[in-house]
């Protein structure tokens, strides 16, 4: 994964696998770099029972992935150059997104990641993904991301 943003990008996406999660029916996590040029990124999950949020390196973000136990374990993930990065937008919609109630069908890891990454680009360039509701976490990283990265191993 790069560490820079490539020309005429400004933020950078990326959404987290754990295939065996929910039964086989996976769960994913977000992450979103910061937009003061450090770096640093921000990322987490909300899980039926929890939710989870940290900061650091792109290095530490990826051996927190690798290393969680959580849902089946995270095994890959897959990112996207933004046009915008409003990272205040992003960390509204995270604190919003776990003051709510999980619902498996419409307010769960999959409908939050989209949230906080449509919150995230302000230049709306993420505006035309799916919502997610009613879609399998598995589904939506192996087919809903066009133009997207290939997936890539932790």
């Amino acid at each position: 994964m790069a560490s820079t943003a490539a020309a005429g990008t400004a933020g950078r996406v990326c959404l987290f696998d754990a295939p065996d999660g929910a039964l086989g029916l996976g769960h994913v996590a977000w992450a979103y770099r910061d937009a003061d040029g450090s770096g640093d990124w921000d990322y987490g999950a909300t899980l039926q029972s929890r939710n989870w949020r940290r900061h650091g390196s792109q290095q530490q973000m990826l051996h927190d992935f690798a290393t969680l136990d959580e849902s089946g374990g995270y095994r890959s993930y897959r990112c996207e150059d933004t046009a915008g990065d409003d990272q205040g937008a992003a960390d509204a919609a995270v604190t919003a997104g776990f003051a709510r109630p999980y619902s498996l069908p419409t307010d769960n890891c999959l409908t939050r990641s989209i949230e906080i990454f449509k919150a995230y680009d302000k230049s709306g360039g993420l505006n035309g993904l799916d919502d997610g509701r009613f879609t399998f976490p598995n589904a939506y990283f192996n087919y809903a991301l066009p133009g997207w990265e290939a997936e890539t191993k932790l």
